[in-house]
């Protein structure tokens, strides 16, 4: 990135504010599906309803005042969930990501892998992240209606 310093500092500071309608308000995104589990600067575990059950994210917001959040599925001793286990289709992805990681990853809007890969150098993340919708509460909610929609699937 150009030789750019992240500040963790600002990050967490920056985490801190986009999480706070979810801890400020938990009931409104439980009733859409989304419960923060944990915060531990730089990871979240979000759980998220898909279909009747439920399905942990593992979010990683390390270089959040600069790059988009990370993230995969992960089971309740974070460990990256087993490609039969986890969302397909219409933007999730069960092969490896492309950080080596044995993990599933989403190409979304929002999202590192999303922004980082080349089909997708359009307006810089940077210039939209004011944005609500490209806030982490704004990307979960998103992804939260995606996961539900026709075309995603267990493999």
């Amino acid at each position: 990135m150009g030789g750019r310093i992240v500040d963790p500092d600002l990050s967490r500071l920056w985490l801190r504010r986009d999480i706070e309608p979810m801890k400020r308000d938990p009931g409104a995104y439980q009733r859409l599906g989304i419960r923060l589990r944990s915060v531990d600067f730089p990871v979240l575990i979000v759980e998220m309803r898909w279909g009747g059950e439920k399905i942990l994210l593992h979010v990683e917001a390390d270089d959040y005042d600069y790059r988009p959040v990370r993230g995969w599925w992960v089971d309740e001793d974070d460990r990256p969930l087993p490609r039969g286990r986890v969302p397909v289709g219409n933007g999730f992805q069960q092969a490896p990501n492309p950080y080596g990681q044995e993990a599933s990853w989403l190409c979304f809007e929002g999202w590192r892998e999303y922004h980082d890969h080349q089909s997708h150098q359009g307006a810089p993340r940077h210039a939209v992240r004011g944005a609500e919708k490209h806030r982490l509460p704004g990307i979960l909610v998103q992804l939260q209606s995606d996961i539900g929609k026709p075309g995603v699937s267990a493999p």
